[in-house]
């Protein structure tokens, strides 16, 4: 049998009508322990497809129990809870991940907010000040040579499989950098990796080296390239940063 596949506008519409249940339904379990409830994601905006999830947002004024994935019409759903001082810290707090973090608020379709906290919290999002962008991104190069470090240590102990998954940790740290660095929220993580051509040869060497396979020294070669152009980058905008061996955590090889 064939399957038709699902439109975008009908899709967006049963898995909204799906949130939008489970909204009444956290109401009545929650009641006044419950602030805010509001989707997020695809679904959020309309741009969700076949096997798309449905990603909710609860904000409880006290963690009464994990919410688990279920399944809800043949659609999966998941749940990020967080307090309002979590929710706050997520929006207006420094963190790594700071673009990847307020992509999700900025799509965000509040469906249950009467204080009002999640049409704050989505106001700020739209506005990052550049400072923060800046402090994310040297928050962000610490965890990018972290991983730096392990690739090249797998680089040198001639193990190729781990290798390989250093190599993705590295280019994932790395890619983060690059759009904190150019103030760049993504409207979906789907295409992160996709919109890097747009960021010049450390774009296209990020994707190299994470689709690869390479040798091991194409691999040190790409790797020092990515470090090195993410700090050129990074002392460009004037961001403080400590004494990294641009060699690589073990030094050249």
């Amino acid at each position: 049998m064939t399957h038709a596949p699902v439109r975008g506008a009908m899709a967006s519409r049963t898995r909204l009508a799906i949130a939008r249940e489970l909204a009444r339904d956290i109401r009545a379990k929650e009641g006044g322990n419950l602030v805010a409830v509001g989707v997020y994601g695809s679904a959020a905006q309309g741009t969700d497809r076949r096997f798309s999830d449905v990603d909710m947002l609860v904000i409880v004024r006290r963690k009464r129990g994990r919410l688990r994935p279920q399944m809800r019409g043949g659609t999966l759903v998941t749940f990020l809870q967080l307090t309002p001082d979590e929710a706050r810290e997520e929006v207006l707090g420094t963190r790594a991940d700071l673009g990847e973090a307020l992509g999700g608020w900025r799509s965000l379709r509040i469906l249950d907010d009467p204080g009002r906290l999640l049409a704050r919290l989505r106001r700020h999002a739209h506005r990052p000040s550049p400072e923060r962008f800046r402090e994310a991104a040297r928050l962000g190069l610490l965890e990018t040579y972290e991983d730096y470090g392990k690739l090249r240590n797998a680089v040198a102990s001639g193990d190729r499989d781990e290798m390989r998954e250093m190599a993705i940790w590295f280019t994932g740290a790395a890619h983060r950098v690059v759009f904190d660095l150019a103030r760049e929220v993504l409207s979906t993580g789907r295409r992160a990796f996709i919109e890097l051509k747009r960021h010049g040869a450390l774009g296209r060497d990020i994707r190299a080296l994470r689709y690869g396979p390479h040798t091991s020294a194409e691999t040190v070669r790409l790797a020092d390239r990515i470090w090195k152009g993410l700090l050129a980058r990074a002392r460009r905008q004037g961001i403080p940063l400590p004494e990294f061996d641009e060699g690589g955590p073990a030094g050249r090889l």
